[in-house]
């Protein structure tokens, strides 16, 4: 947690989007989103890309539809998580 006195100590959603162009420019609005769009791009791509092979070899080994869209989801999940984890966590540093 930030120190008290690097807090900003905004109000509401509407009090910091008044205050940040005001104290830091239009930038500041956009400060953090570069580590934010990285995390997504490493979460989205690994869950999207997983899913479908996934659900296919598990459905070829079981042949329940329901079963591989159930574990594929929880595969493809995992394993994104697990791949965006160190972004996540860089983000959530910087």
């Amino acid at each position: 947690m930030l120190e008290e006195s690097q807090r900003r100590n905004y109000k509401s959603f509407f009090d910091a989007f008044r205050r940040i162009p005001v104290e830091e420019g239009v930038r500041g609005l956009w400060s953090g989103a570069v580590p934010t769009m990285t995390r997504a791009m490493a979460l989205n791509g690994t869950l999207f890309s997983t899913y479908e092979e996934f659900k296919e070899r598990i459905f070829k080994a079981t042949g329940n539809t329901t079963l591989s869209w159930y574990s594929a989801s929880f595969f493809a999940g995992g394993l994104a998580a697990f791949t965006s984890l160190p972004f996540d966590n860089a983000k959530t540093k910087l």
